[in-house]
């Protein structure tokens, strides 16, 4: 037992003698968890009770003007999860019935002896533990979800700003479990910051949180909330607020903001205010148009403000680029992503296929476009990745130049660059064993198994692609060129024999044959067995 006092105890009895006895008995046998007291009337208990709401409650039921039944009802009234132990001198049907009904942890008989109550009172300790291990237990829980919560509300946040969700019941799912989510009807007006020099996490909460502070403290008024994070390179501040002159306001303030963090923080800090609010599914796009006009005027400077004009959302290029490599760089994330796929996978013309459709986008790029830095960024990551995971280094430096990779600044042209990846692909492609369809051949295989074992179940390419693990864009591909047939036109051959079969050698009703095969609907499973053989789920049925 602990020394420590952790429980409080309130005896009840009309007979001094025994409450006084049973405060003793305790004392003697629990007086080192418990702080206990007593008295002699329902009524006075009742404000004892009040006073010191004590975990355990021991009373006699039978007592004048009130029962113990009715003073633990009241009881209860109060605090809801105390614990009662009736003690009675009568062995009767009907008090201990009441006394179960109101809920009692225990009622044992006076005359059953010290050791019997004794027994009692221990396992009413032993459940006072298991709950006191579970309070903690369920606190500290709270506690972790309550410490993760900015990290969900930034995962969230960055989902937004990848452009991943695209519908409403998608957003909704995201914001349910969130405790202050976005609003999904008002504007949200965004601001970026980027430092010059890299900063440890807890200056880059500092930051997020100071500037939090400060526009809230200025522009309380005009905005309903902030939301903060850290997104790639950028700091994220996204302000719900309706009030159109709010982005030229901001300009005097980050002024200050920025003086206050050189001084503070001893680091220069740039900023990009967006010309007006979006909505909720245009932030993605918002975001890679800010942040490339801020590189683009700031890439020179330490630090510097950034006003994005009204205008260029109208259709007026901003920086005088191509508009094929603003509306180029928010998908190549996606892309990049299923290249890395044919890349693994061995798929070369697939890989090449696509590579050729950005380079011939970055062989017009003019010399000092952001767009086209960016995507060969993307582009390098990539294969730097690759040629570690499959130590080439090496042997790629005995046949091409590496330090180009990581420098684009030593290409003259953007075409040189382009070609540059060609050839680095030429002897990547030599120097690895591609075995396209091998490798094709057994995820082919493991597409095929999953397919033939859950064939009553949801069987979408984006299902599918998520079990097998692979980009369903490339799942797909890989999948036709082994079979000659795609994945949905497999699904439905394979479902339609698996009915033909339940309808030839079973007694399942044709609704029951349809749901087993994945449909839902039975008069879509109707349509689409007559397509396939001919003849309707019935017609085979009698037929044969």
């Amino acid at each position: 037992m602990k020394k420590d006092k952790k429980y409080t105890m309130l005896i009840v009895d009309d007979e001094p003698i025994i409450s006084d006895g049973l405060k003793d008995l305790f004392e003697e046998s629990f007086g080192d968890i418990f702080s206990i007291c007593n008295c002699y009337h329902p009524k006075r208990a009742l404000e004892i009770f009040k006073y010191r709401l004590p975990d355990v409650v021991v009373s006699d039921v039978r007592m004048p003007k009130m029962t113990g039944i009715e003073m633990a009802e009241k009881m209860r009234s109060v605090k809801q999860d105390i614990h009662v132990l009736f003690l009675s001198g009568y062995d009767e049907f009907d008090y201990v019935y009441s006394a179960i009904k109101q809920d009692a942890d225990d009622y044992i008989l006076k005359t059953e002896g010290d050791d019997i109550i004794l027994a009692a009172m221990k396992k009413m300790v032993d459940l006072l533990e298991s709950e006191n291990l579970f309070r903690e237990e369920f606190e500290s829980a709270r506690s972790r979800i309550s410490y993760m919560a900015p990290a969900f509300k930034e995962k969230a946040l960055g989902q937004l700003l990848d452009g991943d969700i695209g519908s409403e019941e998608a957003w909704k799912e995201l914001m349910a479990d969130l405790e202050n989510p976005v609003s999904m009807e008002g504007h949200l007006l965004m601001l970026l910051g980027a430092v010059k020099n890299k900063v440890d996490p807890e200056t880059q909460k500092r930051i997020l949180t100071a500037m939090e502070q400060t526009l809230m403290r200025v522009y309380g008024n005009k905005i309903a909330c902030i939301h903060k994070m850290i997104y790639r390179q950028s700091f994220v501040w996204l302000l719900e607020t309706e009030e159109g002159e709010l982005p030229e306001l901001l300009q005097v303030t980050l002024l200050d903001v920025q003086k206050m963090l050189e001084e503070e923080l001893d680091t220069g800090i740039a900023f990009g205010i967006a010309g007006k609010g979006v909505k909720w599914n245009e932030l993605a796009q918002k975001h890679s148009s800010l942040w490339t006009e801020m590189l683009r005027q700031t890439v020179d400077k330490e630090s510097g403000i950034v006003m994005e004009r009204v205008e260029d959302e109208a259709g007026i290029s901003f920086n005088g680029e191509e508009t094929g490599f603003e509306e180029m760089v928010v998908p190549v994330a996606e892309k990049i992503h299923v290249m890395e796929e044919f890349l693994s996978g061995g798929d070369r013309e697939a890989f090449m296929e696509e590579m050729e459709k950005i380079l011939s986008l970055l062989s017009g790029a003019k010399r000092h476009s952001m767009y086209a830095l960016e995507i060969y960024y993307s582009i390098a990551n990539m294969l730097i990745a690759f040629i570690n995971r499959r130590n080439l280094r090496a042997r790629l430096a005995s046949k091409i130049r590496l330090m180009e990779l990581f420098d684009p600044g030593s290409f003259v042209t953007w075409e040189q660059a382009a070609d540059y990846i060609r050839a680095l692909m030429a002897a990547v492609f030599e120097l690895s064993i591609f075995s396209g369809q091998s490798a094709g051949g057994g995820i082919t295989e493991r597409t095929k198994s999953y397919i033939l074992s859950h064939l009553g179940e949801d069987l979408s390419l984006t299902a599918i692609g998520q079990e097998i693990g692979f980009n369903p864009i490339y799942l797909s591909r890989v999948f036709k060129q082994a079979e000659g047939i795609g994945i949905r036109e497999y699904v439905e051959n394979c479902r339609m024999d698996m009915a033909k079969r339940l309808i030839l050698y079973s007694r399942m009703k044709i609704y029951e044959i349809a749901e087993r095969c994945g449909y839902s609907n039975t008069a879509y499973f109707i349509k689409v067995f007559k397509a396939h053989f001919g003849f309707s789920p019935q017609e085979t049925r009698n037929k044969e």
